[in-house]
């Protein structure tokens, strides 16, 4: 331990404080992405079973970065050798079990393995106080993840525009999230960019990128206007979404007027927002949501972009709703709570090797892909208003409390059995125990450890809900 305080010093490394250092979490995205694999072996695009080999190299990746980091001193050899390991076993892993070109398998499984090295230490290093170890290689994994299968959508969008509905609006997040990671890597590397009229530019390329890029048939501005307002159904769905926004903005509209501190239970208001909002569309309308939850997310990225570079008029009111709704967590500069959030309840459907079928209905699916509504907006809500509230009893080593916990169980367990008796869910005795293991599971989980909910609690719920025999 002593080991590791003084390498990370040494690194110039600040985990977020008053927290375990969540090394466990480094296996959570390779679980799902790997299971995934395995239960939808059909469903899974060629593209899908490579990311999920190379998440697995990203995870041995981790593990040599950790054990470096908890050793006394590693021989320089030794060092440069261990940091290609990891990238060399998935480039091989990738060739013999996908039958892919020996080269080509380098080329994806080597260079992903190096980049995760470096992003891993950039983030700890120039977000300090954001994130734990564990915390650290969720965000790494998957930003790598989503650069390498991006990249790839991308590079075959331009080729030959996909034809599929799903493809066709992953093909635009690609597009929309790849061009938000390149604003925010020039914004943060180009100090001269970080002006108002400059940053302004950047954004209006940004979002011509994102509106005209030749990658569907016709231009994703006029594909996703024609998908979602000439048809009843969508444009029914988007409005009660609108309305939902309203009132959530009048909400923290009047919040802020107040100037009070946030409690636990108002906080959480935004968790239920996150369950109608969800619910209806993981049912009704899977498709628009998959392309919403992306465009939100950038959106999301895009204020956080705005509110740190101090752009005048606008800088202000964001910092005003920041300072109201953050969570203790955000020890950083960066709030990443409503990034989280918002990632948590998307995770399975952006995990899942096929989120939406041809009908545009998820019944067959459905339980794996609201484990983050189920985890984050309902468990966790429940367990912090009413362990808030009506808490006595504290857990063993914990803070939470078993009330809290009871909530959170039975109220998972409550929507799990009504969307079953509504018709929107099928069990069976298999899916009962799983349903089962996953809540009390994650529930648990959420009781013990001090790690960010939002960001861990959907994988450990969606790993477990995956599982077929």
């Amino acid at each position: 331990r002593k080991h590791l305080e003084f390498n990370c010093r040494s690194r110039n490394i600040q985990r977020r404080p008053n927290a375990s250092d969540g090394i466990w979490l480094c296996v959570l995205l390779p679980l799902a992405l790997i299971i995934n694999s395995w239960t939808y072996q059909k469903s899974s695009s060629l593209l899908y079973k490579v990311c999920g080999l190379i998440s697995f190299g990203l995870f041995l990746q981790s593990l040599e970065i950790l054990f470096k980091l908890s050793c006394r001193s590693v021989n320089v050899i030794a060092n440069l050798a261990s940091k290609v390991v990891p990238g060399i076993a998935t480039s091989l892993l990738i060739w013999f079990l996908l039958n892919i070109k020996l080269l080509f398998s380098f080329a994806c499984g080597l260079p992903c393995c190096l980049i995760f090295n470096f992003i891993f230490l950039f983030l700890l290093r120039h977000l300090p106080r954001s994130f734990t170890l564990g915390e650290a290689t969720i965000v790494a994994q998957g930003l790598v993840v989503f650069l390498f299968g991006a990249s790839v959508k991308v590079f075959i969008a331009f080729d030959e525009p996909p034809e599929v509905k799903i493809e066709e609006m992953t093909a635009i997040l690609s597009v929309t999230l790849l061009g938000v990671f390149l604003l925010i890597t020039i914004t943060y590397g180009v100090s001269f960019c970080r002006r108002p009229a400059v940053f302004l530019i950047l954004l209006a390329a940004w979002a011509i990128l994102t509106l005209l890029a030749p990658i569907t048939d016709p231009l994703p501005v006029e594909l996703v206007a024609e998908f979602i307002f000439l048809d009843t159904g969508r444009l029914s769905v988007l409005l009660i979404y609108a309305g939902v926004a309203g009132i959530t903005g009048a909400f923290v509209a009047w919040k802020i007027s107040k100037k009070s501190s946030t409690s636990v239970s108002v906080r959480k208001i935004f968790h239920l927002v996150i369950v109608i909002v969800y619910l209806i569309g993981i049912i009704f309308q899977c498709t628009m949501l998959f392309l919403l939850s992306g465009l939100v997310l950038a959106l999301f990225i895009v204020f956080e972009a705005v509110r740190l570079v101090a752009f005048p008029k606008i800088a202000p009111h964001l910092e005003a709703i920041i300072a109201a709704f953050v969570d203790a967590k955000d020890a950083g500069l960066v709030a990443f709570t409503p990034i989280y959030l918002l990632a948590g309840c998307s995770l399975p459907l952006w995990l899942h090797p096929s989120p939406c079928d041809l009908t545009d209905s998820t019944t067959f699916t459905l339980l794996p892909l609201i484990a983050g509504v189920l985890s984050v907006g309902i468990g966790d809500t429940m367990a912090g208003v009413v362990g808030s509230k009506f808490g006595r009893h504290r857990l063993v080593n914990s803070q939470k409390t078993v009330e809290g916990t009871v909530a959170n169980i039975a109220s998972q367990l409550g929507m799990i059995f009504f969307l079953h008796f509504v018709g929107l869910l099928h069990l069976n005795i298999f899916t009962i125990i799983i349903s089962f293991v996953g809540v009390i599971a994650n529930a648990i989980i959420e009781a013990k450890t001090d790690q960010v909910d939002n960001l861990f609690l959907p994988l450990v719920t969606f790993i477990i809900f995956s599982l077929r025999f």
